[in-house]
């Protein structure tokens, strides 16, 4: 019993063999016997072998023909993916030279004779808040805290923290932000400061404006100049609603921010603020 299934084995493995030897053969057409037979005249040209031999050589060749179409569609679509790719990067650089120019004509704006720190935005709060963010440049930069961050479109926040490489930027957004700032048509003095309740809306307020202000809706709202940290002219936002508080005194005042706050990528981080002439965002 064993042996004739072994016998049975080796006749298999031999009638592969012989199938695998002949699809070779054919591979090659011009070394191949039966065709030099049919090209002499051999094997008469209508005979069943000829078709056979025919119909294996087209199936072959077709086999070998898609794994040519199966290739050449991959370096295709690689090719694509490429191009694509590459299109998207060029993009980027576009937009990153914009808004750096951006940033860079901030000196010719704001007649900017003291320091500066071009810094990219590498991390962002943890929470959906957009209160902090860090920048790659620190310390060995010279950026220290308490130092101004703005772009082209205004106040941004300033540096509270600070390491060789990194700095830490609270933003106009955070509850613990404050600044003196001005309504520009009116002149009145206020404080701006980030709300825990206006926090996931985007808005901050301007506390102390007397009931009897004539503050109007996109009144543009900027730095005052007094205290320590900002110097005067740098715009912070909008109005975008008034109210008079409950105890009748003064006017609860949402501002928007004029920075996007949320697609901020490039800052400038003012290193020093002598005979500075600030009027950022102010139109």
């Amino acid at each position: 019993m064993k042996r004739k299934v072994f016998l049975t084995i080796v006749v298999f493995l031999a009638f592969l063999f012989s199938i695998v030897a002949t699809v070779i053969s054919l591979k090659n057409y011009d070394s191949n016997i039966v065709s030099k037979k049919l090209k002499e005249g051999y094997v008469p040209t209508n005979s069943q072998i000829v078709k056979i031999i025919r119909d294996i050589r087209e199936y072959i060749n077709g086999i070998f023909h898609l794994n040519q179409i199966i290739a050449e569609n991959k370096r295709l679509k690689e090719e694509l993916n490429k191009l694509n790719s590459d299109k998207i990067t060029i993009e980027e650089i576009k937009s990153e030279n914009a808004k750096l120019k951006e940033l860079l004509g901030l000196k010719d704006q704001i007649k900017l004779s003291a320091s500066y720190e071009i810094a990219r935005v590498v991390q962002r709060s943890q929470e959906a808040w957009l209160n902090y963010f860090i920048i790659d440049k620190g310390e060995k930069n010279g950026v220290k805290k308490n130092m101004v961050v703005i772009n082209n479109q205004g106040l941004i926040g300033y540096i509270i923290d600070t390491g060789k490489n990194w700095a830490k930027v609270i933003t106009v957004l955070d509850p613990d932000f404050s600044a003196s700032a001005m309504i520009v048509r009116t002149r009145e003095i206020g404080v701006v400061r980030g709300s825990v309740n206006l926090l996931s809306k985007r808005l901050c307020e301007l506390r102390y404006i007397s009931k009897d202000s004539k503050v109007k809706l996109n009144d543009i709202v900027i730095t005052s100049g007094m205290g320590e940290i900002f110097p005067k002219g740098i715009a912070i936002g909008k109005v975008v609603q008034i109210k008079n508080d409950k105890f009748e005194l003064t006017k609860n005042i949402v501002i928007k921010p004029l920075v996007d706050i949320e697609n901020v990528e490039y800052v400038m981080v003012l290193k020093q603020l002598k005979d500075i002439n600030l009027s950022v965002g102010v139109k």
